[in-house]
C-alpha cells in the first residue's frame, strides 16, 4: 500500500508547525514551552493516522481485494494515459486478455479456495513477469488484463508465449494441468478505443482457448 496520503499530511502538518513555531516565538517573541513539541506530535500522528485511512481507501478502490492486482476502472483510467504516452513517443501499446484453462474444474474438484490460490499465484506470476511500466488487472473472474508498454508487433506473438510458460511453471507444482489462453491486441494498430482493443484481443484469446 502507498503511503502518499500519510506522507502528505505528515508533511503539511510538520510545515504547520514550523511556522507556528517562527510566527510565535520568533516573530511576536512570545516564551517557548516544551509543550510545543507535545502538541506537534499529536497533531503529526492524527495526520499520519488520517494519511493511512486515505491511503487504504484509495488503494481498495483502485485493487482487486482478492489478487491485489488493479480493477477494471483503474486498467480502463491507466490505458487513456498510457495512449497519450504512446502517441507522444510513436510507440504501440499492448492490452493482453488471458483466461485461465480448467478453472472449473479446480473450483469443482478443490473447492473455491483453492480457485482463489491458483488466481493468487497467476497474479503473482503476471505482476512478477511485466515490466515496471506495464499494468496488471483482474478483469473479472478467472480473467486478467495487461497493458504492456511499448509492445512490438513483430515480437508479439513470442512475448505471449513467455507470459504462458510463466503462469504454466509458477503453477506447476500446485496446479500442473492448468494453462491460460492469451489473445492480444496493439493501439493504434488493432483499434483506438480501449473497448476496441479488449474486443479485438478477447477474440484471438477464445481463438486460442478453442485450440486447447
Amino acid at each position: 500500500m502507498p503511503y502518499r496520503g500519510r506522507i502528505l499530511a505528515t508533511g503539511i502538518v510538520l510545515l504547520f508547525n514550523v511556522l507556528r513555531y517562527f510566527y510565535y516565538h520568533q516573530y511576536l517573541g512570545l516564551p517557548f514551552y516544551w509543550t510545543f513539541f507535545v502538541l506537534t506530535a499529536i497533531f503529526l500522528s492524527i495526520a499520519w493516522w488520517a494519511g493511512k485511512q486515505f491511503d487504504k481507501v484509495k488503494y481498495l478502490s483502485e485493487r482487486d481485494p482478492l489478487t491485489g492486482t488493479y480493477n477494471r476502472r483503474t486498467v480502463e483510467e491507466y490505458f487513456h494515459k498510457a495512449a497519450k504516452i504512446s502517441d507522444l513517443k510513436k510507440q504501440s501499446l499492448g492490452v493482453i486478455m488471458l483466461d485461465l484453462n480448467k478453472f472449473k474444474e479446480v473450483n469443482d474438484e478443490f473447492g473455491h479456495q483453492k480457485g482463489d490460490e491458483l488466481l493468487i499465484q497467476v497474479a503473482t506470476a503476471l505482476t512478477t513477469f511485466v515490466g515496471k511500466h506495464d499494468l496488471v488487472a483482474r478483469w473479472g473472474g478467472d480473467e486478467f488484463v495487461v497493458l504492456v508498454d511499448n509492445m512490438q508487433e513483430n515480437t508479439a506473438d513470442d512475448y505471449v508465449k513467455e507470459l504462458q510458460q510463466a503462469i504454466t511453471l509458477r503453477n506447476a507444482e500446485n496446479f500442473p494441468n492448468v494453462e491460460a489462453s492469451v489473445g492480444y491486441s496493439l493501439y493504434p494498430q488493432h483499434g483506438k478505443s480501449f473497448q476496441k482493443l479488449v474486443q479485438e484481443a478477447d477474440a484471438y484469446m477464445y481463438k486460442d482457448k478453442k485450440e486447447h
